[in-house]
């Protein structure tokens, strides 16, 4: 079986797992933890802790223990950034990002082509 049939495959079973919302464009998320301040905006710039994983389990990024990244949301792929819009700062989040909506159909130095995405994000801080 090919790594996109694979993705393909469990993306369609997990879908719609208990707890999670799909979106029209396909992002799956789960609110762990809703927060309690303001959302941020597509020119936000967020801080986060996260932790990136494949279908398969590998984790492919993550933040270090206890440390935190920042970055402008603009500049994130598609899926956080309809994910995190949906997030008040203080707030936890699981996504399921298809690969349209992550880093589609090229391979990556730790992402294959065709990857589902799994997140668990908190959004710690977001500036205006």
């Amino acid at each position: 079986m090919d790594w996109k049939h694979m993705n393909d495959r469990w993306y369609s079973i997990h879908k719609n797992d208990s707890g999670y919302i799909t979106t029209s464009s396909g992002l799956c998320y789960q609110v762990v933890h809703q927060g309690y301040q303001r959302k941020p905006n597509i020119g936000s710039a967020v801080v986060v802790t996260y932790r990136g994983t494949l279908i398969d389990g590998s984790v492919f990024d993550s933040t270090a223990t206890d440390a935190t990244t920042s970055m402008y949301l603009s500049n994130a792929i598609k899926g956080w950034q309809e994910g995190i819009v949906k997030m008040n700062v203080g707030g936890c989040y699981r996504f399921y990002v298809p690969y349209s909506l992550g880093y589609g159909t090229t391979n990556s130095t730790t992402i294959p082509a065709y990857s589902v995405l799994r997140f668990e994000v908190n959004l710690v801080d977001a500036y205006y």
